[in-house]
């Protein structure tokens, strides 16, 4: 007998395990790093950008590959030896302990790949949907599937080769017990993955405080008119329906910037953008450390204790000092993107990262893993902390409807059409780079679109069902104001508007937000509010339902007296709501916006990397062009305004939002007056002086 024909000892055997799983591991981070060398983000991919990290960030980068190789060794090496100590205690040659373990490590990788993929097929998409009809035929096929049985499968071998070595200690094993060990091992697996293949049925369409609690429920992006509860034909929104029955809805609530960290800003300190310092997303050191008085710090002084808890879109919250005295949120520093974006091309090691998730905390930083469980897990541990003995201020800001408009399992693919194989199957992010060989979105895409949005809302409606339960299981929901909001809605391709936020004002889309409130004994039941309400009534609007001051610095007014019980009152005089664009990433998008627009350069050129932070911000020598290039206008009563500035003077244009409510149709010309009053009014609002009185273009 052959010296490779001999069983070899237990160390031998673990040597050859680790052996063989440390190069299938070494062989699979290889792969994955020559098929995905440029970084990009969210479908965005530049080549600038990645030689520029490469030259000034090139350490992030060799850290971050060190740790993907140590990650993908470690787990060569431990499932390496496992399987090669079971292929031991069955008695195997060396030649068939170094193949059972090298093919046992792929079939176990196979199988845990397959079980993300299913529970999270859009993050996959990232690197693998456009790569080939291979790889994205793959990903539909798994998509819909049961992610546990893959997962349970990929657990078979490491378990029957842990069996394996109980029964070698236990005694010699005869033949036939491993025949049928191995027969069983086959069975299982096949058994298993056939239980991942069955695909879920799509369906058809404590005691209380004496002061009220607070709950804002949040997702960004989250449009009103995709709610079941206000019309919409998709069973999107069962929970929050329940909640606008048992409350009050403002049926048109309108923000001023529709990006997230200026919107959330207006929102807490009632006060416009120019007002307070967060005027754009990217604002610089001296804004984010400015000391706001915000809703959370009201509510602190007053003896609540506040916290927020937020994923990855909710950054802003640990990067501004709002005053919650709790924050369990993500950073968006560079370096953090850098790691962010290296660890998704692996994806190889992704279904290895959620079982560590400590180790590489940047896989809960990704836009495309939409799964609002490990948020609610926070969640529920931030109110496990909370003293029974104080009212809570708890602000849950989920990013399940954000763009790239994808759900996880089981909602992934809930509402896409059968068949249906396009560009956005799994959802889709706006571009800041172009193709103009690309072809249009077809009318199959923008539905497609559309649905895996949906999908998201229903996703984020489960989480607010989930802390329902939870809340109601400790005694402590009906003393607890909930609030139901977003910080901007989202264009959808649906309108011709293209996608995204904050780089138009054209439409509602973007700049109307749900605002649900609820508390019994305070909050009408079941009434609907007509009346404009803007986010920056919001937190005074809270105060007053909650008994507590609202501060002189707040802008905004409570609009409590159209929610409380008892006869229904009549409107509050029409206050202005400001609307303004945030600054635009990109002079080159194909966007209509960019015709009319003051031009200058894309982010790569006006935005910089601050070294000691990380910071990604505006360059100082911008900020004056850039707030003087933003579109602006305001709703009052009936109307609607914008002023977009260009190189040749201010395109004016005015919109009839009762006649017309989609606001598709410019009626400047038709009324010069109401033009000229509210232009006026405008220039009154405006809080930051840097408005110059510009003559209008000709019609």
């Amino acid at each position: 007998m052959s010296s490779m024909a001999r069983s070899p000892t237990l160390g031998r055997a673990l040597l050859l395990g680790c052996r063989a799983g440390l190069l299938v591991f070494l062989l699979l981070y290889t792969l994955c790093a020559l098929l995905n060398m440029q970084l990009g983000y969210q479908g965005n991919e530049s080549r600038i950008v990645t030689d520029w990290v490469w030259s000034e960030w090139r350490g992030v980068v060799l850290w971050q590959v060190a740790r993907l190789i140590a990650a993908y060794s470690v787990i060569g090496l431990v499932l390496g030896a496992l399987l090669g100590a079971g292929a031991w205690a069955a008695e195997r040659s060396r030649r068939a302990v170094f193949g059972w373990s090298a093919l046992g490590c792929l079939l176990v990788e196979a199988l845990g790949v397959l079980g993300n993929m299913a529970q999270h097929p859009h993050v996959y998409a990232a690197t693998l949907y456009g790569r080939s009809e291979v790889t994205a035929a793959l990903l539909r096929a798994v998509s819909g599937t049961q992610p546990s049985g893959w997962y349970a499968a990929a657990l078979v071998l490491p378990a029957v080769s842990g069996v394996a070595l109980v029964l070698r200690g236990l005694g010699p094993v005869p033949r036939w017990h491993r025949v049928v060990g191995g027969a069983t091992v086959a069975v299982a697996v096949l058994g298993f993955a056939g239980l991942g293949l069955a695909r879920m049925g799509r369906p058809a369409g404590g005691a209380g405080t004496a002061r009220p609690n607070l709950l804002i429920l949040a997702s960004d992006g989250l449009r009103p008119d995709h709610l079941s509860g206000n019309g919409y034909p998709r069973a999107t929104s069962p929970n929050i329906d329940r909640l606008m029955d048992e409350g009050t809805r403002f049926s048109d609530t309108v923000v001023q910037v529709p990006r997230t960290a200026p919107s959330w800003t207006t929102l807490l300190t009632s006060q416009w953008a120019g007002e307070h310092p967060v005027v754009h997303t990217l604002v610089g050191r001296e804004a984010r450390e400015t000391k706001l008085t915000t809703l959370a710090t009201v509510l602190a002084a007053q003896g609540y204790r506040t916290a927020v808890v937020a994923d990855y879109a909710g950054d802003h919250f640990s990067r501004f000092p709002y005053g919650f005295q709790q924050v369990s949120a993500p950073d968006f520093r560079f370096p953090d993107l850098v790691r962010q974006r290296m660890l998704i091309m692996h994806v190889a090691l992704l279904p290895w990262t959620a079982l560590a998730p400590g180790l590489f905390p940047e896989r809960g930083e990704f836009p495309e893993l939409t799964d609002p469980a490990p948020l609610l897990a926070r969640v529920l541990r931030t109110l496990d902390g909370l003293p029974e003995d104080a009212p809570f201020a708890l602000v849950v800001f989920a990013s399940s409807t954000h763009f790239p408009y994808a759900a996880p399992w089981p909602q992934e693919g809930r509402f896409v059409e059968e068949g249906y194989r396009g560009p956005w199957r799994f959802g889709t992010t706006p571009q800041v780079e172009v193709n103009p060989e690309a072809p249009s979105p077809t009318p199959e895409d923008v539905a497609a679109l559309g649905a895996n949005y949906d999908a998201g809302v229903r996703t984020f409606d489960g989480l607010v069902g989930d802390l329902r339960a939870d809340l109601e299981q400790r005694g402590r929901w009906d003393d607890t104001l909930v609030v139901v909001l977003s910080d901007h809605g989202e264009h959808l391709a649906d309108a011709s508007l293209g996608l995204g936020h904050g780089d138009h004002l054209w439409g509602g889309a973007a700049l109307r937000i749900p605002f649900v409130v609820r508390l019994p004994g305070q909050v009408a039941p079941g009434r609907t509010v007509t009346q404009r309400a803007r986010s920056l009534d919001v937190a005074p609007t809270v105060l007053e339902l909650l008994g507590v001051p609202t501060p002189e610095s707040f802008r905004g007014r409570s609009l409590a007296s159209l929610v409380r019980p008892g006869e229904e009152p009549g409107p509050l005089p029409d206050a202005p709501a400001l609307i303004e664009t945030d600054l635009w990433f990109s002079d080159r998008d194909g966007q209509p916006y960019q015709t009319v627009r003051i031009p200058y350069p894309w982010i790569y050129e006006t935005a910089t990397v601050e070294k000691d932070t990380g910071e990604i911000a505006l360059k100082p020598e911008w900020e004056g062009t850039v707030r003087r290039a933003r579109h602006r206008g305001l709703y009052l009563g009936r109307w609607k305004l914008l002023e977009l500035p260009t190189p040749d003077g201010v395109v004016v244009q005015l919109f009839d939002v009762v006649a017309d409510p989609a606001e598709a149709h410019d009626v400047a010309g038709d009324f010069p007056n109401v033009v000229t009053a509210m232009r006026a009014r405008l220039a009154e609002e405006l809080p930051d002086g840097t408005r110059e009185v510009e003559r209008p273009v000709e019609h």
